[in-house]
């Protein structure tokens, strides 16, 4: 995230579901609930954008970049993916009145364009909707980061890498409530950051009781590190930390002495 932003950024709210203010207008986090508004975020806010090798792409705002990019590729009209962007920001503001004002100046391609999102009365530039699409990003579990971080080689060996074990939003639900011992609608209320923090915490906590005892016990044996506790402090994973090998954990490994030895 951005460093002013970060000024400004109450991450206690995040922990309780408050929205996160911006320049006088509440951003609210997205609810377990609303599937419809899930599935708009994750379609429409999450697209990676410094990857594209076009120079005006690069240099263009994500909102300039999501209507005359992104639109046009998705499986929808035009007319009705750009009703939902403005449904979804009137959803995260609580504000009826939501518009992009279009304006042609000198210059271009891209750049002979000015976009701004109008949200009621407030106004707010290309840049700020950087700034708003960071924070929404934050809010509901991801960051900038880890959406630019995007790497169409590294996303097929994750693919690879977890398709015995990815789980549907439909499994993460059905399994969390069943090990939690509440009803469906015991949740409807989390937002997405809040059920997927809790979610890992659940599943650390089930792995430390039923794996530490055995490793205590002499039943089994790890290879190499030891089983994580569940009293342990959170931090966001890289994109791809699941697939990536630490350099000084590679050159300690089997596979690195193999190799020295060979040589």
């Amino acid at each position: 995230m951005k460093e002013e932003l970060k000024k400004t950024y109450d991450e206690g709210n995040d922990i309780f579901g408050y929205p996160q203010v911006y320049k006088g207008i509440e951003l609210y986090p997205i609810k377990m609930r609303d599937v419809k508004y899930q599935h708009t975020f994750y379609q429409m806010f999450t697209h990676p954008k410094n990857y594209i090798s076009n120079r005006d792409i690069l240099r263009s705002s994500y909102l300039k970049f999501f209507i005359y990019a992104v639109i046009p590729n998705l499986e929808i009209d035009d007319a009705t993916a750009l009703s939902e962007f403005l449904d979804f920001i009137s959803y995260i503001t609580r504000v009826d009145d939501i518009s992009i004002i279009y304006k042609q100046v000198p210059g271009e391609g891209l750049e002979s364009i000015l976009l701004k999102l109008k949200v009621g009365e407030k106004e707010f530039r290309e840049d700020e909707f950087d700034d708003i699409r960071e924070i929404i990003l934050e809010q509901n579990g991801l960051s900038i980061e880890y959406v630019e971080s995007y790497d169409p080689g590294l996303e097929e060996s994750l693919r690879f890498a977890n398709k015995n074990t990815d789980m549907s939003f439909q499994d993460e639900i059905f399994t969390f409530c069943s090990l939690m011992r509440i009803a469906i609608k015991d949740i409807e209320d989390y937002t997405i950051l809040q059920f997927k923090n809790h979610f890992e915490k659940l599943l650390t906590l089930k792995e430390f009781d039923l794996y530490k005892p055995l490793l205590v016990s002499g039943q089994i044996t790890l290879k190499s590190g030891d089983v994580r506790h569940y009293l342990y402090k959170s931090k966001k994973s890289g994109r791809y930390d699941s697939i990536l090998v630490d350099v000084e954990e590679f050159k300690q490994s089997d596979l690195m002495k193999a190799i020295d030895n060979k040589l």
